[in-house]
């Protein structure tokens, strides 16, 4: 790497770590909003990292001062999820609808507003934005309007409209996903990282295969996974971890158990896909907080979260 490069990658991974650093305090938040567009964990997760990715990179287009980060934050995310999901299927609504245009209550009671977020997922999209926006995170219309990119008539219509379905909505199960593993790529995965054979570990990743530490480190290829996130969480990490492999809302997936303060703790989850015979594709989410307990807590194991980052001393 030439000088040039070294220095564009010091200060673009400075300016990115500033950036988080600052809107950390939002984080939370921000995924429960997006859990709550989404409908389950893995999305929620993928929402967040894709609206950060979005709002650090737009920093450098917008003009003007950013004086509300948690607006800004709501709604990059609030865009490109219907963005994303809709692809302009979405029909019309009235710009100048105004049946039922009075404001939901100020101030609902916290119970009240987490029921509202449950069912919201039975809604359409763009009335799922505007019922969660207005009814639980509390936004003005204009605010609603503007993080929609629509106006204060059309998100009255998406109000009427999504709040009389949730009349007589019904809370959905919990989704069921597909298993995109073989089972026994995953048990040989979790025998090898166990027996701490890291070249057999690797010998399981495809040649082209990609890895990605959620939030943190994208590695491609064998060879770079093998020298990085593996070598690293195999050799590196303290507590004596072990993998194990569990399900999750019926999906195959490693847990990975640790030692701390002499207790036996899951401080990570990782979701794999196998193709051609070989590991084609793994996550790790222990940077990931909420998507860790959520989770955890589903499949009833202790947990200890990690925070959002590598401490930098």
């Amino acid at each position: 790497m030439d000088k040039l490069s070294q220095e564009f990658t010091v200060v673009v991974r400075k300016a990115r770590r500033e950036f988080l650093n600052g809107i950390e305090p939002l984080r939370p938040e921000l995924f429960r909003f997006c859990r709550s567009l989404t409908r389950n964990v893995w999305d929620a997760e993928d929402l967040v990292q894709d609206t950060l990715l979005k709002a650090f990179a737009k920093l450098a287009d917008v003009h003007w001062q950013v004086d509300n980060p948690r607006a800004y934050l709501f709604r990059m995310a609030t865009n490109h999820w219907i963005d994303s999901t809709r692809r302009g299927k979405e029909g019309d609504m009235p710009e100048g609808y105004d049946e039922q245009s009075k404001d939901a209550p100020a101030e609902q009671k916290p119970e009240v507003r987490e029921a509202i977020s449950r069912l919201a997922s039975t809604l359409p999209p763009v009335e799922r934005a505007a019922v969660l926006l207005k009814d639980v995170f509390n936004f003005s219309l204009e605010d609603t309007a503007n993080y929609m990119e629509t106006t204060v008539g059309a998100v009255k219509a998406a109000l009427h409209r999504g709040r009389g379905k949730l009349e007589s909505a019904k809370e959905l199960p919990p989704p069921k996903f597909t298993p995109r593993v073989e089972e026994r790529l995953l048990d040989a995965w979790c025998d090898a990282f166990n027996a701490r054979d890291l070249d057999k570990l690797a010998g399981l990743m495809l040649e082209d295969a990609s890895a990605l530490v959620v939030g943190m480190v994208q590695e491609y290829g064998r060879r770079q996974i093998r020298d990085g996130s593996l070598e690293h969480t195999l050799m590196d990490e303290k507590g004596d971890p072990q993998a194990e492999r569990r399900e999750y809302l019926g999906e195959p997936i490693v847990v990975l158990w640790y030692d701390v303060d002499g207790k036996r703790v899951v401080r990570d989850v990782l979701r794999f896909v196998s193709d051609r015979g070989g590991m084609a594709d793994m996550r790790y989410y222990y940077f990931c907080p909420e998507t860790l307990t959520e989770v955890c807590t589903a499949i009833k194991l202790p947990m200890l979260d990690n925070g959002y980052r590598y401490t930098v001393k």
